[in-house]
């Protein structure tokens, strides 16, 4: 796999990866799949579509993706405001049960040059919520636990445990426990990038109990292992 960004800040990441092949998966972000070589299976729901060159899969969408000699090129974006999802209708783009599925191969490379540039130039991590924005922001810069994380943002947002798990689900997609656990994966990840660490320095530092905690994160939440994507990957900032 090779990473071609990986920005947490602005919540994108591209990667370039032969044969894609993930358990049935979901993650907080939009996923893009784009064969230039090849094509890939997607199977989501009850709906399985084989010869796959172009696909948009919506957050928290489960999903299972198998191919065998096809090149892609994934982009990933995280999303919880209504931008991202107005352009795309703009583009002709539509969801159907969180997925868009083009076998045509003519518009799209030139598709995602302008979803990339779009996101790149737009904020769309920022919460029409203040209150849910800042419990976001604490979640990325602070080093807390699942067991002290309620009474810390509750303490800083003024709302009940209830209301403030309905308000984080309502914007953000997922639970505040399941952010959490995303959250360090993002900084794991990081962290074997950008500062040369061995996947266990890199779970005990960004807050996982060991590396297979980590490995089952990273399986749960992007459907293959950390060695598939680890072993062979460069990166290319």
């Amino acid at each position: 796999m090779n990473v071609l960004d990986f920005d947490i800040k602005k919540g994108i990441y591209k990667f370039e990866i032969d044969d894609l092949n993930s358990d049935n998966h979901s993650h907080p972000v939009v996923e893009i799949i784009m064969a230039s070589n090849g094509f890939f299976s997607l199977e989501s729901g009850n709906q399985k579509e084989e010869n796959v060159i172009f696909a948009i899969i919506d957050s928290n969408t489960k999903h299972k993706v198998i191919s065998k000699n096809c090149t892609a090129t994934l982009l990933m974006i995280e999303s919880y405001n209504e931008l991202l999802s107005t352009f795309l209708n703009q583009l002709g783009i539509e969801l159907s049960n969180g997925v868009f599925i083009n076998k045509d191969n003519s518009q799209n490379s030139k598709l995602l040059k302008e979803i990339e540039l779009f996101t790149t130039h737009k904020d769309l991590k920022q919460i029409k919520d203040v209150r849910i924005q800042k419990c976001l922001e604490i979640l990325e810069n602070d080093e807390l636990e699942y067991d002290t994380i309620i009474s810390t943002l509750r303490s800083k947002v003024f709302l009940s445990e209830s209301r403030l798990s309905h308000l984080f689900k309502e914007n953000i997609g997922i639970s505040i426990k399941k952010y959490l656990v995303w959250n360090k994966l993002k900084k794991a990840i990081h962290l074997v990038l950008n500062e040369k660490v061995t996947l266990t320095e890199a779970s005990l530092q960004s807050g996982f109990f060991d590396q297979a905690h980590l490995s089952n994160a990273f399986k749960n939440i992007l459907g293959i292992t950390p060695s598939k994507a680890y072993n062979s990957r460069t990166l290319q900032l």
